[in-house]
């Protein structure tokens, strides 16, 4: 009799990369929060943490009145195309991609004429005041050419881009030359690179771009760096990547001597208040956004539900579904 043949070994599953988990296309928005800081790009993009705070809330809020009526952008050359004369045309809430980059960007507003498109950004905040005026910031400026990219890679010429700063009115106009293009590629491929890494790049030092971030709470960049011996008083923050190119992340210096102190980024208590309530027989219900408190028919108490933090029942109190 001859040997029954040995099972052959199931075949070995090529090895899951942390860039097959990622989506296919890196979001605009996502760049500005690289060059913004590297590692709130990664906590919001790889790991998925988000915390709103009160400036994320009123940008949202804006950005809904900029998108209550999206309207569709043209194809390059249409008008010419039908050989008829070309209008100006006012595009909100376009969503365009590039091939090349893998990136993905939602336009506030594009004005074309023509073959020609300009896109604005609309953000919260003022300008940068610069040597000459008022200008950009660093984020807004990659951001906003990596609109004009998606614009040009999707037929149109694109010569200018504008952000619209709501907090003091103004416009700021930026050419699309070779130079900002070039610094958003490169932001795009060392995005792409720090995602692909795999950990999360140490903290900024001693920025003052901390105090306004909504995900302080949850970075602790003076607390982690203290654990980490690096020095909160370093007078330059370094850059992300190391020069020698053996890993996406470059440390701050470690700390010598006496060091600063841990700054008190947020607020030591909330001002959201618990609500006690021991009367017996008393019952809690909710009209709106107000909680209301009865005994039998009659309102004894109301609080705004935006005020409370909790609700502590001692007794036989009802309270209900609604309330919950």
């Amino acid at each position: 009799m001859s040997a029954l043949p040995l099972p052959l070994p199931e075949p070995k599953k090529a090895p899951i990369t942390l860039r097959q988990l990622l989506p296919d296309y890196l979001p605009a928005r996502m760049v500005n929060e690289f060059v913004y800081c590297p590692r709130l790009f990664y906590y919001e993009w790889v790991d998925g943490v988000f915390r709103e705070s009160a400036d994320t809330l009123e940008g949202s809020a804006q950005h809904k009145r900029v998108d209550v009526r999206p309207s569709a952008l043209p194809e390059a050359g249409e008008a010419a195309k039908a050989g008829i004369e070309a209008e100006k045309i006012h595009a909100r809430s376009v969503t365009l991609s590039s091939e090349r980059l893998h990136v993905i960007a939602k336009l506030d507003l594009v004005e074309a004429e023509g073959s020609t498109a300009t896109p604005v950004d609309y953000k919260h905040g003022a300008p940068r005041e610069g040597k000459d005026g008022i200008e950009m910031w660093p984020a807004d400026r990659v951001q906003i050419a990596l609109q004009a990219i998606v614009l040009r890679e999707n037929g149109y010429e694109c010569d200018e881009a504008v952000v619209f700063y709501q907090k003091t009115r103004q416009r700021v106009r930026v050419p699309v030359d070779s130079a900002i293009i070039s610094e958003a590629e490169e932001a795009v491929a060392r995005a792409w690179e720090l995602a692909e890494y795999g950990f999360i790049p140490p903290p900024l030092v001693d920025s003052p771009k901390c105090a306004g971030c909504s995900l302080n709470t949850i970075c602790l960049p003076d607390e982690t760096n203290r654990l980490t011996g690096i020095d909160l008083g370093a007078a330059a923050q370094l850059g992300l990547f190391d020069d020698a190119g053996d890993t996406p992340v470059r440390k701050p210096p470690a700390s010598e001597g006496v060091q600063k102190p841990i700054r008190q980024l947020m607020t030591p208590r909330d001002d959201l208040k618990p609500l006690y309530l021991n009367t017996q027989g008393f019952r809690v219900g909710k009209s709106g956004e107000v909680l209301q408190v009865k005994d039998k028919e009659k309102t004894v108490q109301e609080v705004r539900i935006g005020e409370v933090c909790q609700v502590n029942l001692l007794g036989n109190i009802q309270i209900s579904t609604q309330a919950v």
